[in-house]
């Protein structure tokens, strides 16, 4: 009799499953069922060690020299405005007024202009030797070659300007206006470039 009660019950004859608390609606392991077969619930959220590791930065060390060039870098390049302006309000006398111009500017141009060559020199050099130290720090490297870059054209304005049209200025108006030309073009420049470190750091 107790026998054909439990074969009439439901499920009576079936398997016997584990709880319902074991499964879910989706028939995965629920945590307690998981942890009597030792498989960790978790298992699945946590992402494969792919082996790769990031790599350091490597630390860029200036030398104290370096710190020194850039420090006098920085002072020949405010010293340059004054021989800029210098060198133009004298030449713009000479440009206008020819043999006529005062005599304070005929006599202090030529000086304010070697004056000025003399410092971009340094600069030129003292700039491109901090460009080589500095070639393997990523941080500003654009603005450095960029500064760089208007540097060096605006020294090639001032050689031309100060090695061949100077010469030619003295008898022919024509070459002073071009002489005056390519010297403003090329403080532009040295300008533009000498801002741009100051205000982009």
């Amino acid at each position: 009799m107790l026998i054909a009660q439990l074969l009439a019950a439901p499920g009576g004859g079936s398997s016997v499953s584990p709880p319902a608390a074991a499964l879910s609606s989706a028939g995965t392991v629920r945590p307690r069922l998981s942890f009597r077969l030792g498989i960790d619930p978790n298992a699945a959220s946590v992402p494969a060690d792919t082996g790769r590791r990031r790599r350091r930065a490597t630390a860029i060390e200036y030398s104290g020299f370096y710190r020194t060039r850039v420090a006098l870098h920085k002072t020949l390049s405010f010293a340059m405005l004054p021989l800029f302006a210098g060198s133009f309000v004298t030449g713009d006398q000479i440009l206008k007024k020819s043999t006529d111009a005062p005599k304070w500017a005929r006599n202090l141009h030529r000086p304010l202009a070697t004056a000025t060559a003399v410092v971009f020199s340094a600069n030129t050099i003292t700039g491109l030797w901090n460009l080589w130290d500095s070639r393997k720090d990523p941080a500003g490297r654009a603005k450095r070659y960029i500064h760089s870059l208007l540097f060096v054209a605006a020294g090639a304005g001032f050689t031309w300007a100060g090695v061949q049209l100077a010469d030619d200025a003295e008898g022919s108006q024509a070459m002073r206006e071009k002489h005056r030309n390519v010297a403003l073009v090329s403080m532009g420049l040295s300008v533009t470039s000498w801002a741009m470190m100051l205000l982009f750091k």
